[in-house]
């Protein structure tokens, strides 16, 4: 029998694997779905919803029924199989799907109509069937594994802490080598080929580590809903307690530390894919389109995901220290967009090398992706009271958080920037963040009243006072320098939903 020691690593190491394969498969699934639904923002974001929503999905019913698993290693690695058979038929189902497309809304007298709902839906609703079962098993694995390495309460935040950092740290070596190294040498079926080959190699590492044990859950540990009804049941139910007074009820509501948490990590979730979609519209004036240059910038962001969420397994042992945390983490967010938006200018480089861009791709996104990345174990450790309730809530606030971003990118890039343009789309996201930091410290840190006071006008005169200029990124999109020999007048500006028009 292996050492408990040992086989945790070896969970770890796969675990990281595990993210590998995942942005793998994702780099290469969205170019496989363009070949039929196309290139557009549209198709794009319907395609990446779709992959998010089976994230969530599966994390929210592992919550429900991971109470019933006994070996969870062994489980995780069975996902991981399920992983790999699954992703070798999206080729055969999207053949399918190009099949049903073309006798939908082919054989037309004129192209169909981008701007209608129906394309969208027809796009979001066969992305999911695709990309449900592989995507659905994918979220499924973290609750798994926090079932399995959770054993005591001061466990809880470092344990969710580290394997969120290491899967995400397995998902931006997967980014990097499926853009520069698998996709130009071995192409798109070969490169899944390679990631059904990890959760394959996943799988027998796991089956091996699970061989002669049976991993007993804490003790007590139960199964809970994953959804809004819990919230509501939560916030509606002291104020029916016959025996208290008003002030009191509302008290209990207000304070409902494990109510106030999901909303918040929704919240959280949808305002750090705005700022990804942001970022990635402006850096692209800078550094193109390629998918070398977006491979880049999602590198960056996931790496400052998993250096905050490695951090804050340092600050998370105790519910109450996790709670002040986690209203800190918000407005740091907020205050360093605010520096990114102004400093993204004068940091372009001069000459734009490969490495040059790279630096300032990383300069743009990582220092609030390291708070971003620190909200989900901060906030497992809040929700979660003790050991027995890690799995569960882990999988409610990774899904919750999922489903917050799927919200976030769609309301990014299809109505936030186009309505309000980069400077109104910034001063949004900071004033967001500054109110989830409020909101944090009083409904979950619970603070005396006075400094919330203090910070609530603090916020509202900081909200009111950033005025944010047209970024100077825009005008330093590579091959658009022609030259004028006096400054030129302007005629248009306006931001749209794949391009910036002057």
């Amino acid at each position: 029998m292996q050492a408990p020691r040992l086989v945790f690593l070896g969970v770890v190491a796969c675990f990281f694997l595990s993210g590998f394969a995942a942005l793998l498969y994702q780099t290469a699934w969205l170019r496989q779905f363009s070949l039929v639904f196309g290139t557009s923002e549209l198709a794009v974001a319907t395609v990446l919803a779709a992959y998010m929503g089976g994230l969530a999905l599966g994390s929210a019913v592992a919550g429900r029924y991971a109470g019933r698993v006994t070996r969870p290693v062994l489980a995780y690695g069975l996902l991981e199989a399920g992983i790999a058979l699954s992703a070798l038929a999206v080729p055969l189902l999207l053949l399918a799907a190009r099949a049903l497309y073309a006798s939908m809304l082919g054989d037309q007298p004129t192209p169909p109509d981008a701007a209608t709902i129906g394309q969208p839906v027809f796009y979001l609703l066969v992305a999911f069937v695709v990309l449900a079962i592989p995507t659905g098993f994918m979220g499924a694995t973290l609750p798994l594994l926090i079932r399995y390495a959770v054993r005591t309460d001061r466990e809880v935040g470092p344990r969710v802490a580290l394997l969120y950092a290491i899967n995400t740290a397995g998902a931006v070596f997967g980014t990097v080598v499926a853009a520069f190294a698998l996709l130009p040498a071995l192409g798109l079926n070969r490169t899944v080929w390679v990631g059904v080959s990890v959760n394959a190699l996943v799988f027998v590492i796991a089956a091996a580590l699970a061989r002669g044990r049976r991993d007993s859950a804490p003790a007590g540990e139960t199964v809970a809903a994953a959804g809004p009804p819990g919230f509501v049941a939560a916030c509606i139910r002291p104020l029916f307690q016959p025996s208290a007074t008003l002030r009191d009820r509302l008290t209990t509501v207000f304070h409902a530390q494990p109510a106030w948490m999901l909303p918040l990590m929704l919240m959280s979730g949808a305002t750090a894919f705005v700022y990804e979609v942001l970022w990635t519209r402006m850096l692209a004036h800078v550094m193109g389109g390629s998918i070398y240059a977006f491979a880049t910038m999602l590198a960056a962001f996931l790496t400052g995901i998993a250096l905050g969420g490695g951090l804050a397994g340092k600050v998370a042992e105790h519910r109450e220290r996790a709670a002040v945390a986690f209203a800190f983490t918000q407005s740091a967010i907020g205050a360093l967009s605010v520096g990114v938006y102004a400093w993204m200018g004068p940091l372009i480089p001069d000459v734009p090398t490969t490495r040059a861009l790279a630096l300032f791709a990383v300069a743009v996104m990582l220092p609030a992706t390291i708070f971003i990345g620190a909200t989900l174990p901060l906030a497992v450790r809040v929700l979660a009271r003790d050991e027995s309730e890690a799995t569960t809530s882990t999988a409610r606030v990774y899904a919750w958080n999922t489903v917050g971003a799927i919200i976030g990118a769609i309301l990014a890039g299809f109505v936030i920037i186009p309505d309000l343009g980069f400077e109104g789309s910034i001063r949004l996201a900071v004033g967001v963040n500054f109110c989830l930091a409020l909101w944090a410290a009083a409904c979950v840190a619970r603070p005396k009243p006075i400094p919330v006071g203090i910070a609530c006008a603090g916020i509202a005169a900081v909200v009111a006072m950033y005025n944010p200029a047209r970024p100077q990124a825009v005008f330093a999109t590579p091959g658009f320098d022609v030259g004028f020999p006096s400054p030129p007048r302007e005629l248009y500006y306006a931001v749209g939903r794949s391009s910036t028009v002057m």
